[in-house]
């Protein structure tokens, strides 16, 4: 009997202990809903096509991701049983209603992701429930209006990101109960302008962005309360003027960035509120030279960037220069000319110096902080005593280098030119050399030719062709020889054939031969100052008048 109730005791207990332990493998099993995967307290149910949130999340659990799902509605206490979550992963669904209600319970939550979906309105007081938050992305949605209690209760709050929205106007307080708010992002949104109140309560602000918006204007008397404030990104917007309201001076911003704006002229009243400015950003603006007052306001300045602007090559750029040479922090080399036309496309550097604008430029950097008394007191004369004499230039190591890998270029290119020259002529000689033998000939002969019409076009040209038609049978024409007196009529030339060989000149000193030698037989005679030249066959005989 007692063996018998040893071994019922035993199958009871086995009876007992088999579902004691099948329940706790059961509820091991429903602690990682199916499709997703489990790591200790945190559950990722990412890429798997969820409309809701998954069932049978263990209570414990401290992280939770949704990535990449299709919910559609957050319902109110939706999250309320996963009351020890410390963070929520929201981000790539298709979200368009977020319920006041929905985050009821969380208060342990600190980091909370809905970007990426289609918000497109917040109820107020939705983050009140989340009172330990810390960070809070709503970017890459459609939101188009901020309240004023969107935020509230939100004062643990460090990180704010409302990136890639429709937000046109951010109202007055917003930001108010954010007094831990470290970072805020509101980029690539439609934002216009800004007030002093806009930015209130943010004490603790390090870096705001507020990069490709639609403002035009930036006032930096708006940022006044922004005692904090590190880092300013206002780039790609449509800025076309940087002023300062009221002279301040804004001791703890290092990092400006206004690039790809439509700045045309620098107000040196900016930069002189910024005295510890380490890093300016003025790429791609519409700047073509910047003045004296404004370089010398750059004082603490070790990164900036200028390339893309429309840099005005003349006697203006040289205040920039003598700046850049002096500069020993991080600069864009690429600073290239856009005016005068005979400059275009050239560095600044090379171009101050190329056209003997560096001993200006010089002038200006040995006396810059002569010039500060001097404007203090409105009367600003420059230099004009200092000669280049008196100021040895040294060049620069960069333009030596860059100088002396031109001089190479050329010559390299003048080498080549050359050789490939000779080499036409000598393969066109080996391969024709009858035609150069008949270059060299007719090179020849045109000398010649060049050579021997001169002394004959000097001829034609001083003997005037006056000829007489002679008759003998003339009583009148031998007088008229006879006296010494010749009547010359001009008509048109009439050339005179003479042979080349066997020519004889025979010269007379008395005419009482001349009527016996002028016959018809004659070709022609030629009247000429005192002489007359006859020709005829092989002869000519010249007579003295």
């Amino acid at each position: 009997l007692s063996m018998s109730l040893m071994i019922s005791a035993a199958k009871g207990s086995n009876v007992v202990s088999i579902p004691s332990l099948c329940s706790n493998n059961y509820k091991g099993e429903r602690m990682c809903p199916v499709s997703c995967r489990c790591e200790g307290k945190i559950v990722y149910c990412e890429s798997g096509a969820f409309q809701d949130v998954p069932e049978n999340i263990s209570l414990g659990c401290q992280g939770l991701s949704l990535r990449y799902n299709s919910l559609l509605l957050l319902l109110p206490y939706q999250f309320a049983h996963l009351n020890q979550l410390v963070w929520l992963y929201l981000d790539h669904n298709s979200i368009s209603v977020v319920d006041r209600l929905t985050f009821q319970g969380l208060r342990r939550l600190k980091e909370l992701i809905l970007s990426s979906n289609k918000i497109v309105q917040l109820q107020n007081g939705t983050f009140e429930t989340v009172p330990n938050l810390r960070n809070l992305d709503l970017s890459y949605n459609q939101l188009q209006d901020l309240m004023p209690g969107h935020f509230h209760g939100l004062r643990k709050l460090q990180n704010l990101h409302l990136r890639s929205n429709n937000i046109k106007t951010i109202p007055v307080r917003t930001f108010m109960e954010c007094r831990s708010l470290e970072f805020l992002d509101l980029g690539y949104n439609r934002l216009r302008t800004i007030t002093r109140t806009t930015f209130l309560g943010l004490l603790r602000l390090t870096e705001l962005h507020l990069e490709h918006n639609q403002f035009s204007r930036i006032n930096f008397f708006l940022f006044p309360r922004l005692l904090n404030l590190q880092a300013l990104y206002l780039q790609w917007n449509r800025i076309r003027m940087v002023v300062q309201g009221l002279p301040w001076t804004w001791h703890t911003l290092q990092k400006l960035d206004l690039s790809g704006n439509e700045i045309q002229v620098l107000d040196p009243a900016i930069f002189r509120c910024l005295p510890n400015l380490h890093m300016l950003n003025l790429e791609s603006n519409k700047i073509s030279n910047v003045s004296q007052e404004v370089v010398s306001s750059w004082i603490s300045i070790s990164t900036i960037n200028l390339a893309g602007n429309i840099w005005d090559c003349s006697s203006s750029i040289c205040p920039l220069v003598s700046w850049l040479r002096n500069f020993r922090g991080t600069r864009d080399a690429s600073i290239i000319c856009s005016t005068p036309k005979s400059l275009q496309g050239e560095r600044v550097m090379d171009a101050v110096r190329n056209n003997s604008l560096s001993q200006v430029t010089h002038v200006q950097r040995l006396t810059p902080k002569v010039l500060f008394p001097v404007q203090s007191n409105n009367e600003f004369q420059p230099p004009l005593t200092v000669t280049p004499s008196s100021l040895p230039f040294s060049p620069e190591p960069e333009f030596e280098h860059m100088t002396f890998h031109k001089i190479i270029a050329g010559s390299v290119a003048l080498f080549l030119s050359v050789s490939l020259i000779l080499l036409v002529i000598y393969v066109s000689w080996r391969r024709y050399p009858n035609s150069m033998r008949q270059l060299q000939q007719h090179s020849i002969r045109r000398k010649r030719r060049k050579k021997t019409p001169e002394p004959e076009h000097n001829i034609n040209s001083q003997l005037q062709e006056y000829y007489l038609s002679y008759n003998h049978a003339n009583a009148e024409t031998m007088d008229s020889l006879v006296n010494g007196a010749c009547t010359c009529t001009i008509s048109g030339s009439r050339e005179c054939e003479m042979l080349e060989i066997n020519v004889h000149i025979h010269v007379f000193h008395h005419l009482q031969l001349l009527p016996s030698l002028l016959t018809p037989a004659w070709g022609c005679y030629i009247v000429r100052f005192d002489h007359i030249f006859v020709v005829t066959g092989h002869h000519i005989f010249s007579f003295d008048i």
